[in-house]
């Protein structure tokens, strides 16, 4: 393949990945907006179709029960923390067998950033449960 085509190929490549790890989270979090939404529209309408007062439709959406934190720091912060080891283990094995020419050291600092942000959000859902544990209930 001629070099300057694969360089082309490798532009465009890297330039759709930057884009979608930009725009994947933006949209994940307008749909996670419009589904809690379209739920609270809903609940609205049940409660006023059986005849329920307004007023404690909206009552019962502005007050929630606190639940136990959702495991989401720990789905992002495990896949965080194994995708940096994972990709680190890569880099090395690039700069040992591949090209000598190969630098890797801002690809490492990504990959290092992404660790700290994983181990950040595994020992933070630690923290928050060891605090619950000892919270007393007093919603009863």
């Amino acid at each position: 393949m001629d070099y300057n085509l694969s360089n082309l190929i490798e532009y465009i490549m890297g330039s759709i990945l930057t884009a979608a790890a930009i725009i994947t989270p933006i949209v994940l979090f307008f749909v996670a907006y419009i589904r809690n939404k379209r739920a609270e529209h809903e609940l609205r309408m049940r409660l006023l179709e059986n005849g329920s007062d307004p007023e404690l439709a909206k009552v019962l959406i502005e007050s929630k029960l606190k639940k136990e934190p959702k495991l989401v720091m720990l789905r992002i912060g495990l896949p965080a923390i194994f995708a940096s080891i994972f990709g680190s283990g890569f880099v090395y094995l690039l700069n040992k067998y591949a090209d000598k020419d190969f630098e890797g050291a801002i690809l490492l600092l990504i990959l290092m950033i992404a660790f700290g942000i994983g181990l950040g959000l595994v020992a933070a859902l630690i923290l928050e449960r060891k605090l619950l544990k000892k919270q007393p209930n007093t919603e009863e």
